[in-house]
């Protein structure tokens, strides 16, 4: 059976949940960036560490 909303006004987030929706995407998007910035700069180290084993 389906779920028929008819009352939009509590559909509708509020500003302040919205704006806290937003905020938590930012944070998330800000970690996922430092993670990948970790995992670059630890790809880079070992790359480094084989090149000077090798000559």
């Amino acid at each position: 059976m389906a779920h028929l909303n008819f009352d939009h006004a509590q559909s509708k987030p509020s500003g302040t949940r919205a704006q806290a929706r937003a905020a938590n995407h930012v944070h998330h998007a800000q970690i996922m960036l430092v993670a990948a910035g970790m995992t670059a700069m630890g790809i880079v180290a070992v790359a480094a560490t084989m090149m000077t084993t090798l000559l």
